[in-house]
């Protein structure tokens, strides 16, 4: 046999190798997130800091990889393509281009990449050192490269972005709800994640108890009077104003009224009124929380443009838009939404959509309006009277409850439920 021959075949294996080496090596090192990298490093897997620095700059890396790629490829084809017309003359061009096309496909392409794929931590450890090398060697014709395309994206318009964030906001949500498919995470544990970033994005508007749901006293009330709001609507905190709603001077703690000393009679109601927190309604509840847990504020007013009284806001608010609602208004019990059965449900009509979105998995949303009563009250176009019912989709609503001005209750029943 030919040594020439032998030669030829035996640089051609070697270039199918490289081939293959170049594929495994983009796959593996491409496949790797930010995130996790940055979990080898921290658990100190051996060779993961090596991959971090390739990785540092992606672009040169990917340079070096698809030049290299193309040099092993076209060599490789112009070396079978020389083969093949030695042995079978003008004909070897089409035959040399066929086998040269499943050769690179199986060995240079599919199985490597395949096996990265699989294995890419460990294959990524494997290749970086000589990755490392090879992208010294060509880092001259890989800048020219890097320069020359930047300059056509740049004409063509386009924008290279080389500060992009480590994992934007939606990539982690869905990066939960992933987790929870699989089995990673509870459900408890998927809604608690998503509650922590809604925390970050709501207002205090959003969240408070509005001005004609405040459940007051005057500070001219008797202790009789304190008493049975106290006992009527079974909150922990009452807030108490003078004259008007719109000054609130204070608010009661119920262990403040049923545990004094003094005889009822001498019981003076601004000797014993706690000091309140003031605050504004587009301010960010995340905002509001740090401001009220460093000062030991459990409960703030909420006021408008004008300074008028808008709501009323608990920490235990702030706590519950994380956790879940525990059933406490100012401290009192309370329900929002109500299994009735059978695809039945009662409604407070206070409820935010994002609530019954989350608890019922609907999908109602408005730009007007933030709670089920407001929303309802929408699409109706006019205030509705008990009774009065709508169908959105499959959701049937039932007003069962309104005062003269606003929905009380509402039962939702989904249909096929």
């Amino acid at each position: 046999m030919n040594p020439n021959f032998v030669l030829r075949i035996a640089i051609l294996s070697v270039l199918l190798f490289f081939s293959g080496f170049f594929s495994a090596s983009e796959t593996a090192l491409m496949s790797l997130s930010k995130i996790k990298i940055r979990y080898m490093i921290e658990e100190k897997v051996k060779g993961a800091e090596l991959v971090g620095r390739l990785l540092d700059n992606p672009s040169n890396l990917l340079g070096a990889i698809l030049v290299g790629n193309n040099v092993v490829n076209i060599g490789a084809s112009a070396l079978a393509t020389s083969l093949a017309i030695d042995i079978y003359g003008n004909r070897g061009v089409g035959i040399a281009t066929g086998i040269m096309t499943l050769l690179v496909l199986i060995f240079g392409e599919i199985t490597p990449k395949s096996l990265a794929a699989a294995n890419s931590e460990k294959m990524s450890i494997k290749v970086s050192p000589a990755v490392l090398l090879i992208t010294k060697f060509l880092s001259p014709i890989v800048v020219i490269l890097t320069v020359t395309t930047g300059f056509v994206i740049r004409l063509f318009g386009g924008k290279i972005d080389t500060q992009q964030p480590l994992i934007t906001e939606e990539e982690l949500k869905t990066m939960v709800d992933v987790g929870h498919e699989e089995g990673v995470l509870a459900i408890e544990e998927r809604k608690m994640i998503h509650n922590v970033f809604r925390f970050g994005d709501s207002l205090v508007r959003e969240i408070m108890i509005p001005r004609m749901d405040i459940e007051a006293v005057d500070v001219s009330s008797d202790f009789k009077d304190i008493l049975e709001v106290f006992r009527k609507e079974l909150y922990t905190r009452i807030p108490v104003y003078e004259n008007t709603i719109d000054n609130i001077i204070g608010f009661l703690h119920i262990k403040d009224v049923f545990f004094q000393d003094k005889k009822v009679e001498q019981f003076d109601i601004k000797s014993n009124l706690r000091k309140t927190f003031y605050t504004f309604e587009n301010k960010r509840i995340v905002e509001l929380f740090e401001e009220m847990r460093k000062d030991r504020f459990q409960l703030a007013v909420v006021v408008d443009e004008y300074g008028g009284t808008s709501g009323i806001i608990t920490i235990q608010d702030l706590v519950d838009e994380i956790f879940g609602d525990f059933g406490d208004e100012y401290g009192g019990v309370y329900n929002d939404i109500e299994n009735v059965g059978e695809g039945n449900y009662v409604i407070d009509g206070l409820t935010r959509l994002n609530q019954v979105n989350e608890v019922l998995g609907t999908n109602l949303s408005s730009e007007h309006f933030e709670t089920i009563g407001g929303y309802i009250t929408g699409v109706f176009g006019h205030f509705p009277q008990e009774g009065e019912a709508v169908v959105i989709n499959d959701l049937k609503f039932i007003v069962l409850e309104v005062t003269s001005t606003r929905i009380k209750r509402v039962k939702l029943k989904i249909e096929g439920g």
